[in-house]
């Protein structure tokens, strides 16, 4: 994926709609409400709603709690790829699910468990789109924030 495509804020919102659609589609196959499912994820309702009407990207922590409490398949919500559901076992064969911690760090040390878990979510190729398109929201709303920021100043 080129940079200026990543940047494309009708890629992003493209990208965002076929994640929500998956969210969706995973959150109907457990049998979940949107209530049921936030309440676990301690977020309102209207997250929930926002991420799958394709407003705002699912965070990590849902989705690894996803997985790890519904076996979701980390690659088909952020890509499409493979099943919806993934084993543990399955889950830990996965090429892009290995380490990138130095081999002494012990990743049961809750110090180190959500770094590792973002570290092995971000091994999911297609996590770099989601980060990629993050990043360009962020670099809008912060432009946005500093010409307001300016306007008001000059009055």
């Amino acid at each position: 994926m080129n940079e200026e495509s990543v940047k494309d804020p009708k890629t992003i919102m493209k990208q965002k709609k076929e994640i929500g659609r998956r969210f969706l589609e995973f959150r109907t196959l457990i049998g979940k409400s949107q209530t049921q499912l936030a309440a676990e994820l301690d977020v309102y309702q209207s997250t929930v709603t926002n991420i799958e009407r394709g407003m705002t990207f699912p965070a990590a922590m849902y989705i690894i709690y996803c997985h790890r409490h519904y076996n979701l398949n980390p690659a088909w919500l952020l890509s499409g790829e493979g099943l919806t559901f993934i084993s543990e076992k399955e889950y830990l064969k996965q090429p892009w699910r290995k380490s990138l911690l130095p081999c002494h760090i012990d990743i049961e040390d809750p110090i180190f468990e959500n770094y590792y878990q973002l570290l092995t979510l971000m091994q999911i190729p297609a996590i770099e789109k989601i980060i990629l398109g993050k990043l360009a929201e962020l670099k809008i709303m912060a432009k946005q924030e500093i010409e307001n920021f300016n306007k008001n100043n000059k009055k």
